[in-house]
């Protein structure tokens, strides 16, 4: 039977369930039309429920705040998100650049159709090797909960958003956890959600979030904001800034929308987990029925992504035009792309992405970088260089466990040779050298791949531009001007979506390649999601 948001069961005295049935409810999983009621949730097919999941009253109501939302037997709040097709605006395919037009199931038989059409389907729904029906994913981010003797990670409405670090609602707390204040944690507390007592569930249906998912929900919200002329059903609509608003100004508001206000969780000016009001402007499809704290708040934890990288100290590094560094052995090769951090002396170096070319076994050059005018090398420092991997589409996300040495380890080179595919990450390497900070957009610049498969479809599917034209110092609106920290890092840990203190650096888009699995984080935390079985 249907139950409220507050867990309670839902009294009906005509004996009828509100929503259930309906002429005038949605088809079963439809992700709607962009810029109507209901749009970017829906009704999920009875199959598609794991066991303890059930609806909640009005769930079937396009305009009502629970639809397409479940809960979840620990109380959990999550919401469906049906399968979609997307088409990326190239101006010469029927859809101005950077355009974004969404179909739902309900417009294509089969994938192959979709794709005949122009239309792509999206990553986050292929899980296993199987197309998926859809997903759930939490409403809001995760927060400490009570469940039999232990505590586990849950989505409630103002709760205390838990975070990787032992100064702020420590995911330590956690039985599961035990104490382990890491990134990679947040993939051992997923798999516990469905556990007796707090304690890992080997056969699990929740998982991190993946950056596939949050992708998802980015490109949703894109797509909405573009379809909407008003804010009837898209709270956050703003004729420029037209994107999620959220807890990022470190005042418990949003940088872009004074009248949006957070309610405080006791840690410096993080806020409880969906207390934005208005709360539809907090919310993926600008309604209250969408996901929640997107734009900040805290940084998320998204699996499915990470990079093998190496390192190598630089024993030399020449003023001259242009700059020759100097490497005993490097092994590196003309074009590849490598980051410089932590040079001693000539700090003009540190901290950007550069193209290399070889000259010789022990020595490279810097393209475009012309060192003739600045300080003088005096030791140390790191070139990086590394791999990307994305997560197969054979493989399960559910599947995936935090160390990093075993076959099912979403870390080290044995887990990511079983459970991932290397791609080209396309970072802005331009001539000269280029800052690790850039933005989402370049002028009018196409900046995701419109690609119906192959690597643009995944660089799209993981809400990453095409090529390096599509990000700049500067960014734009349409992106929200929302950062890409692009980085080389060994065993990377993604985190999506930004921070509540700093709005320049919080987005539905806002990614950072730049943290590795041990890290700990008083502004990270996660949210879980699951597919049908």
């Amino acid at each position: 039977m249907p139950i409220q948001s507050d867990g309670k069961i839902k009294s009906d005295p005509t004996g009828l369930l509100l929503g259930s049935s309906s002429a005038l409810s949605p088809a079963v999983n439809s992700i709607g039309s962009p810029g109507s009621a209901g749009f970017g949730v829906g009704i999920a097919p009875e199959t598609a429920l794991p066991p303890g999941m059930v609806p909640l009253y009005g769930y079937t109501e396009p305009t009502h705040f629970n639809f397409g939302n479940y809960q979840y037997k620990d109380g959990s709040v999550m919401c469906w998100v049906p399968k979609y097709y997307y088409k990326i605006g190239t101006g010469a395919n029927g859809l101005p650049a950077n355009r974004v037009d969404i179909a739902g199931v309900q417009t294509f038989a089969t994938t192959a159709l979709a794709n005949n059409a122009g239309y792509a389907l999206h990553r986050a729904f292929i899980d296993g090797g199987a197309e998926k029906d859809g997903f759930f994913v939490d409403k809001y981010i995760v927060s400490k909960n009570a469940w039999g003797t232990g505590y586990i990670a849950s989505s409630i409405k103002n709760g205390l958003p838990l975070s990787t670090n032992s100064a702020h609602n420590p995911i330590g707390d956690l039985t599961a956890v035990s104490g382990a204040n890491y990134y990679y944690s947040a993939l051992t507390a997923a798999r516990a959600r469905s556990g007796l007592n707090g304690a890992v569930d080997a056969n699990s249906p929740f998982f991190c979030t993946s950056r596939f998912i949050y992708a998802a929900l980015a490109l949703l919200s894109m797509a909405h904001g573009q379809a909407s002329a008003n804010g009837q059903f898209c709270g956050w609509f703003d004729a420029t800034k037209n994107f999620p608003k959220g807890c990022n100004n470190n005042a418990l508001a949003d940088e872009s929308d004074a009248t949006v206000t957070y309610q405080s969780d006791g840690y410096s000016n993080c806020a409880k987990t969906g207390s934005g009001n208005p709360f539809a402007k907090t919310t993926h499809n600008g309604q209250a029925c969408g996901v929640a704290d997107l734009n900040g708040l805290m940084w998320e934890i998204s699996a499915g992504l990470t990079c093998i990288a190496a390192s190598k100290t630089i024993t030399g590094a020449s003023k001259a035009n242009p700059c020759v560094i100097t490497i005993v052995g490097h092994g590196y090769t003309t074009g590849q792309v490598a980051m410089i951090t932590s040079v001693g002396g000539m700090t003009q170096l540190n901290d950007k992405i550069y193209t290399l070319t070889s000259i010789n076994a022990d020595t490279f050059s810097l393209n475009g970088v012309d060192s003739s005018a600045y300080t003088d090398f005096t030791t140390g420092g790191s070139v990086t260089v590394g791999t990307f991997y994305a997560a197969k589409s054979a493989t399960k996300m559910r599947d995936f466990t935090s160390g990093n040495s075993a076959a099912t380890d979403h870390w080290g080179a044995t887990g990511v040779a079983a459970m991932m595919d290397a791609f080209a990450m396309p970072l802005l390497a331009a001539s000269g050298g280029t800052a690790i900070a850039q933005r989402f957009g370049n002028a009018a610049n196409q900046v995701l791949s419109e690609a119906t498969s192959g690597a643009g479809w995944l660089l799209a599917g993981l809400g990453i531009q095409k090529d390096s034209a599509g990000i700049s110092s500067a960014g734009t609106n349409l992106f929200g001007t929302d950062y890409f920290y692009e980085y080389i890092r060994n065993e990377l840990c993604v985190i999506s979506g930004g921070i509540w203190n700093d709005g320049s650096s919080a987005g539905v888009w806002c990614l950072a390649v730049s943290s590795a699995r041990t890290n700990s984080g008083s502004s990270v935390g996660f949210r879980c999601a699951c597919y049908p079985a």
